[in-house]
């Protein structure tokens, strides 16, 4: 570097105080990696000026003023503003993770062919399987399936042991029910394809980026172990090259042309991918570095009117980091929607577009229509289909195939094979396995799915966002974002606020005393009628979506045990440590389980952050017996779930806010953390033992009138065993006179110290350890804050709302 400044031309040395050009823009530019191309008109000029430019610039240096203000205006550092693609801010990105990234693309095939048997998850006895490494200690039971990734040994290597493990059997389904699919074949199909294609787009790229050809692009990749496979690598690693390439590209640089072609098709393999999923593509997208760029941005260039390229370039455009709402606007999908209303990812990406907008009404018709478009394409195929086979087996030739069939054969064996039903025996002799609705060609495509997930997000953000909005206006807080993204505005460290915010640690409550000025001013405020019923119904339509959502998977589960529906609270417990011990960037062990049902459930990336956003729905809603049974039937779900060895466990948002909900009410209500009814019960039997006695069964939720679109008859069933179904109790007691919104007062307070009685056991442990390390002088290790939501600070909302809403009439039937 010593040598450009040096060098410099004297037009340079007017501005030295201009830092050096070691230090690149954030935001990954390309004009500032070409400086060896100016130096090469600076030798000439060096022989002849180099005495008189150092002369200049010691000169200028020693009669600077060293009063002169004005060059220093110019030396303050700028904020630096981080820009990334858009696509790297879409949610639920960290639930698409998984080896289906790096697996070759043949054995994810041959899995997806495998997810499709039946006969894959058949009830036969299973080889013993091979135990973890030694050198692993795995005490979770979730681990077993990723517990022999790290070691890469022959089965014959004589550094394992094998001893057989027994894992519990397969829960046997229903007679006449198909058995699921391990994995959604939806979403397994999905990405799939979008590994395909990206894969073929980024070998695209990269022949026009490089010049190379198709050949020669093999043969590096075909090199290094593999080499000895590639009669083409071989001779170009032996230093022959039989088609004259030098360089390892071209003799013959690609046109201009060709070049765009290459680019434009490499956009349209990206766009399909985009379309397929968007939140798959975009997590396969940064898996390839920066070949995609700016592909998209150059193939516009030449041909501006691009649709393929316009939708990549959407996600692919560099903006400032979490600053989406205020960088992002409808325009360009408008044109797009506006050009091709025939391809519903357009609405859905729009839609998701809105909700980081917070214009929720406008999503929900984008989603509705969207869904409403895809069920009515689902139909007509499935009549057109139906037509088709109609017409195909009327045609009058079924008796000359029936006699054909039944040729004999005169002792000879069948060309399929004895076991073939067609040659020998009795056809109803052969086993036939049932195949799964999800299966089968007339199964909804993978976009209806996720459009009632997402508009389901949708109406839970509108509520929590109305409920943030009022907040906000009764502190005299206007909600801002600064340069650097920082867009989480916590209630709990308002400073200039009216009221203060939400409080931590109060025994009182988030809001403090029932009769205090801050907790009267929010309960006018959010416990309006009108109010109340506008968040009520947002609710309990996101609670109807979910459901529908979590309908499309099916379950297979255990008869439950004798005594599990009187067990609640030791399945509260369980259910608690469970979710805890599984939540993101958690390292705890579960407790060894109860006598409790086995469940198994086919695998989606969006199943875990569905089922606790429904728990956060009957939270706002007040329904804690629904939720508490609904929160163990959760717990025992995810802990079923496997999406190995296609995908990694999710990183859930819902998950952790609702944890940190519990933790926070456990930390700050008294009222709610005193013992629980069956508790003093038992204490007070003769026995000692706990009167365990299950709540009534719930009231269940009045669904609201039904969108158009909703209605589906070829829907899946809404009896599926994801979904919280529990038989009655088995004491029938009549319950007190509900209150005035349908919500047992008396019976939702027990249910709430039923469900944070094991959180505040938690947290007195945690209390205890922590006093006895200090005592003995050991620093136990800080658990890294990855728990926080990445898309904003709803817990502190919750609190709000409930503690205004919900705890002052529980403490009134206290």
């Amino acid at each position: 570097m010593a040598t450009i400044t040096i060098e410099a031309t004297p037009a340079t040395l007017d501005l030295p105080t201009e830092p050096p050009p070691s230090s690149p823009s954030p935001t990954n530019s390309t004009a500032s990696t070409s400086p060896p191309t100016n130096n090469s008109q600076l030798p000439a000029e060096d022989a002849t000026n180099g005495q008189k430019k150092k002369k200049k610039k010691k000169t200028k240096k020693s009669s600077r003023p060293k009063g002169d203000k004005p060059p220093a205006e110019d030396d303050e550092p700028r904020p630096l503003v981080l820009c990334i693609s858009r696509n790297k801010h879409w949610r639920y990105i960290s639930s698409y993770h998984g080896p289906w990234l790096q697996l070759p693309i043949e054995l994810l095939e041959s899995l997806l062919t495998l997810n499709l048997d039946p006969a894959t998850l058949q009830a036969e006895p299973r080889p013993p399987s091979m135990p973890p490494p030694q050198q692993h200690t795995f005490s979770r039971m979730r681990d077993r399936g990723y517990a022999s990734l790290s070691d890469h040994s022959p089965p014959d290597s004589p550094r394992r042991t094998f001893s057989p493990i027994s894992y519990p059997p397969l829960p046997a389904p229903p007679p006449g029910k198909p058995i699921p699919p391990p994995i959604d074949p939806g979403v397994f199909r999905s990405v799939t394809t979008i590994r395909r294609l990206i894969d073929e787009a980024s070998e695209l790229a990269l022949r026009a980026s490089s010049g190379m050809s198709a050949a020669a692009l093999g043969s590096m990749r075909g090199g290094g172990t593999n080499s000895h496979n590639s009669p083409w690598a071989l001779a170009q690693s032996l230093g022959m090259n039989p088609l004259g390439e030098t360089g390892g590209g071209r003799n013959i640089a690609m046109s201009a042309m060709r070049i765009h072609r290459l680019r434009a098709l490499a956009v349209q393999k990206l766009a399909a991918a985009y379309r397929a999923d968007e939140i798959a593509s975009s997590v396969m997208v940064m898996q390839g570095g920066s070949v995609f760029e700016d592909i998209a941005e150059r193939v516009l260039k030449v041909d501006p009117n691009d649709a393929d390229a316009k939708y990549v370039h959407f996600f692919h455009e560099k903006i400032p980091s979490r600053q989406l709402a205020e960088s992002t606007t409808t325009h360009v999908l408008d044109e797009l929607i506006e050009a091709f209303p025939q391809r519903l990812e357009l609405f859905r990406t729009r839609g998701i577009v809105r909700t980081f907008r917070d214009e929720y009404s406008l999503a929900v018709k984008d989603f509705t229509y969207a869904l409403k478009e895809a069920r009515t394409l689902r139909k007509a195929r499935s009549l057109h289909r139906a037509g088709t086979l109609i017409s195909q087996n009327g045609k009058g030739k079924g008796d000359k195939r029936k006699k054909e069939g039944k040729k004999k054969l005169n002792g000879q064996a069948p060309p399929n094979g004895t076991s073939d039903p067609d040659g020998y025996g009795d056809p109803s002799e052969a086993e036939t396995l049932l195949l799964h609705p999800s299966v089968l060609p007339d199964a909804p495509e993978p976009i209806e799915p996720q459009l009632l997930f997402l508009r389901g997000a949708a109406y839970l953000q509108n509520a929590i966002f109305l409920i943030e909005e009022k907040i906000l206006k009764l502190e005299g807080i206007r909600k801002r974002i600064s340069q650097e993204g920082a867009a989480e505005l916590r209630l709990c460290y308002i400073q200039n606020g009216r009221y203060g915010g939400v409080e931590i640690g109060n025994p009182d409550g988030p809001l403090g005393r029932a009769d205090g000025p801050k907790l009267q001013a929010y309960r006018e405020v959010l416990a309006d009628e009108s109010f109340r019923e506008q968040i009520g119904g947002l609710l309990k339509k996101s609670v109807r979506d979910h459901e529908r959502f979590l309908a499309h998977f099916d379950a297979l589960e255990t008869p439950a045990p004798p005594l599990s529906d009187d067990d609640i609270v030791e399945r509260a417990a369980y259910a608690f440590l469970l979710a805890e011990a599984l939540r993101p960037g958690a390292h705890g062990t579960p407790p060894p389980p109860p006598d409790t049902v086995a469940l198994f459930t086919t695998y989606h990336p969006l199943l875990v952050e569905s089922h606790f956003s429904i728990l956060l729905c009957h939270l706002m809603l007040g329904d804690f017996p629904t939720l508490l049974l609904a929160f163990v039937r959760t717990a025992t779900v995810v802990d079923g779930l496997e999406g190995y060895p296609v995908f990694l466990p999710p990183r859930s948002m819902a998950q952790a806010e609702f944890i940190e909900t519990l933790e926070r009410l456990a930390g700050g209500w008294r009222l709610g953390v005193q013992p629980h009814a069956r508790a003093r019960r038992g204490a007070a039997s003769s026995n000692g033992k706990l009167a365990i006695e299950a709540p009534p069964p719930p009231t269940p939720i009045l669904a609201p009138t039904p969108e158009p679109g909703d209605l589906d008859p070829l829907a899946p069933s809404t009896s599926s065993s994801s979904v919280a179904q529990f038989p009655p109790s088995r004491r029938e007691t009549p319950s007190p006179p509900p209150a005035p919104h349908g919500i047992d007062l008396a019976e939702s307070l027990d249910c709430a110290r039923i469900m944070l009685a094991p959180v505040v056991m938690r947290q007195r442990g945690r209390a205890e350890q922590t006093a006895l390390e200090k005592l003995s002088g050991t620093k136990g290790k800080k658990p890294l804050p990855i728990n926080i939501p990445l898309h904003g600070p709803r817990v502190e909302i919750i609190l709000a709302w409930l503690a205004a809403v919900w705890l002052v009439e529980l403490e009134g039937a206290a």
